[in-house]
């Protein structure tokens, strides 16, 4: 499914409306306001969040979950220093002089080592081009990696990216597994799953006796860790007011910045990866300690007919945030009867169809250039801790920034954040040799790549109608997962030319620049309730910069008023 979704309220038939008002506490109906009658009164399940599920009970359980991106944050940095690089050259025997006075001369390269033979005439045999079998490695900035342990160096090197491409195929496919299991078992029992799964996973890395096993484990280290961060967003998400869940989705990347921060200065105190890697999976058991205590969603329960825990939530919220729940309440919740959708429906028509491909291409671009440029980390001049800290709080001021600069207009705001991000990638090609200028230009292009991602998925989410809108998610956040395992290797081309990744960002910067000319404006209009009104409403076609036309209304469906929709 998707890592990070709005669950909204689907349109009930009247005849489950009829049969489920008369037997429950919580009801499938179309009311939408307050109804009182002479036995019970009737609230929307929207006005109940906002009347009693709102409090010091929520902030606790959106602190507590919050804290769960930051297990994404150190896994998806672990590699950068894990698999860190100091220099190494060929361990040779040294020198050496026979028996009948001729010595052998070694000259030690990084791959292969030279040898150089003096007899007692005076006269030289060179052997040259001798490949290297043990290598010995510069410490001083890393003490213990990875490819010192298992001497990843030379023709294996690239199996330390593969290493970080395996995490993102395993994240991929948590996505789409973990996330339909959540829909189907509950949000609150896949994360203490997924934390289980984690945990383990970690600490079977932190002991693994090769690098086989160890990359393995990456892949269930990623799968777990879509597995938590998912279920926790949905949980947090679901407890929200409509109108808090795009401020929750930017403020909880906030975190996962944090743990990005954390992640240098903890190998920076200790660098060496075993222990590094158990720092990481003792985090989980943090999850572990109040993920039991955790409620299940109430949305989630109320659409699986498990209505008594749903009004356990509502009266335990009322007593905690001091709220009044009149005992004979009522609450419904406007819901259809499942239909199942596949990730065909979302290009059946023709509009849908060129707004799945510009939804796509933006996935796939941010994604590139936000893992890229955080792998990309150690090639940049100067200190790999200082950088990948200033890196790390770069990222956590713009994602507070966005929270005011999305109010330009979600298209308007990932143009900006594309087109800042290419030109900054372009001049660093030409800023080469200067050290602060490189790490200004680097600066600015996380600071505008970060909240990208925020951008897009606020778009998404709001392009898509309710029936489709977590598949639409999760397809884009699938193919983001696999940027992510591509961007990987990008760091690696810089033998090839020392600013092919610098080209690359930037060829990825403008593609998503233009692809988002074509999106369509979500900002203050009404969400889609079907694809018929999804494809009606998002015209695509190559819109202007300037801010959204108020002729474009003639696109919108006329609809009636959907107060509990988040278009902030």
């Amino acid at each position: 499914m998707t890592d990070i979704t709005d669950r909204e309220p689907l349109l009930a038939s009247e005849e489950n409306d009829k049969t489920a008002a008369d037997s429950s506490d919580i009801t499938d109906l179309t009311t939408s306001t307050e109804v009182s009658s002479s036995s019970q009164v009737i609230w929307q399940f929207d006005d109940a969040v906002s009347r009693v599920g709102v409090g010091r009970y929520q902030y606790v359980l959106w602190f507590f979950l919050s804290l769960v991106s930051m297990s994404c944050g150190f896994n998806n940095m672990s590699m950068v220093f894990e698999g860190g690089q100091g220099g190494h050259v060929c361990a040779t025997p040294g020198n050496t002089t026979s028996a009948d006075n001729h010595t052998i001369l070694y000259f030690p390269g990084k791959c292969t080592y030279n040898t150089s033979t003096i007899y007692s005439n005076g006269s030289t045999h060179d052997f040259t081009s001798i490949e290297c079998t043990k290598w010995v490695y510069n410490r001083s900035v890393f003490n213990s990696t990875v490819n010192y342990e298992w001497d990843l160096t030379c023709n294996k090197e690239y199996l330390i990216d593969l290493a970080s491409t395996i995490y993102m195929l395993g994240f991929f496919t948590g996505c789409i597994i973990l996330g339909d299991l959540a829909d189907r078992f509950g949000r609150r029992l896949l994360l203490l799953i997924a934390a289980l799964l984690t945990l383990a996973a970690s600490l079977g890395a932190a002991y693994s006796p090769d690098y086989e096993l160890f990359v393995a484990l990456r892949f269930f280290i990623g799968m777990g860790v879509a597995g938590t961060r998912n279920s926790a967003y949905i949980l947090a998400a679901e407890f929200a007011r409509p109108k808090d869940r795009g401020l929750l989705g930017l403020l909880s990347d906030n975190t996962y910045s944090i743990a990005y921060i954390l992640t240098g200065v903890i190998f920076y105190l200790d660098p060496n990866w075993r222990r590094f890697q158990l720092y990481i999976a003792l985090s989980h058991i943090l999850y572990l300690t109040y993920v039991f205590f955790m409620p299940e969603s109430p949305r989630w329960l109320m659409m699986r007919g498990k209505t008594k825990q749903a009004m356990n939530y509502f009266r335990t919220s009322a007593r905690i945030n001091k709220k009044h729940l009149p005992s004979d309440v009522k609450i419904v919740l406007n819901i259809a009867q499942h239909q199942s959708h596949s990730t065909l429906d979302l290009f059946k028509t023709p509009n849908l169809r060129k707004l799945g491909v510009v939804c796509l291409l933006l996935w796939f671009m941010i994604s590139l250039e936000y893992f890229g440029m955080s792998y990309n980390v150690g090639n940049l001049q100067g200190s790999i801790y200082v950088n990948n800290a200033i890196l790390g709080a770069v990222e956590l001021v713009a994602n507070f920034l966005a929270i005011w600069v999305i109010k330009i207009g979600r298209r308007r705001a990932i143009l900006l954040s594309f087109f800042i991000a290419t030109l900054s990638m372009l001049a660093i090609c030409f800023a080469q040799g200067s050290y602060w200028a490189t790490i200004i230009l680097a600066m600015l292009g996380k600071f505008v790549v970060s909240p990208g991602f925020s951008f897009i998925y606020i778009s998404t989410t709001e392009l898509y109608p309710t029936q489709t809108r977590t598949l639409a998610l999760g397809t884009g956040s699938g193919l983001a997962r696999l940027a992510g395992a591509v961007a990987a290797f990008v760091p690696s081309t810089v033998p090839v030319w020392e600013i092919m990744p610098y080209i690359i960002f930037s060829a990825a910067g403008a593609v998503g620049f233009l692809a988002a000319l074509f999106l369509p404006e979500t900002m203050n209009r009404s969400l889609p309730d079907s694809l018929e009104s999804a494809e009606r409403m998002n015209i695509v076609t190559c819109h202007s910069v300037l801010p959204p036309c108020r002729r474009r209304k003639k696109h919108q469906v006329l609809e009636e008023p959907n107060d509990g929709e988040d278009n902030s």
